[in-house]
């Protein structure tokens, strides 16, 4: 389990936690997800590189318009 508390980046304005789904391939999850009709916020980008680790994030609103992200960690040789 990881719990990261921040403020909103950019000044935004995000009212409530954001829930992250970890996903083994995000690039496969986004196409899957945006197939099945899901609008998302932006694409799959990269967020940090910690020594062989990529960690990447995309972001979504669900039907109450919560927003969800997609969170996936690939190791680099």
């Amino acid at each position: 389990v990881r719990l990261m508390l921040s403020v909103p980046e950019n000044g935004g304005q995000q009212t409530s936690s954001i829930i992250y789904f970890n996903v083994n391939d995000i690039h496969q999850a986004y196409d899957d997800f945006s197939n099945s009709g899901v609008i998302f916020l932006d694409s799959p980008h990269l967020i940090a590189k910690i020594n062989h680790t990529e960690t990447w994030m995309c972001f979504f609103k669900d039907s109450e318009n919560n927003t969800l992200g997609l969170v996936s960690e690939i190791m680099k040789p």
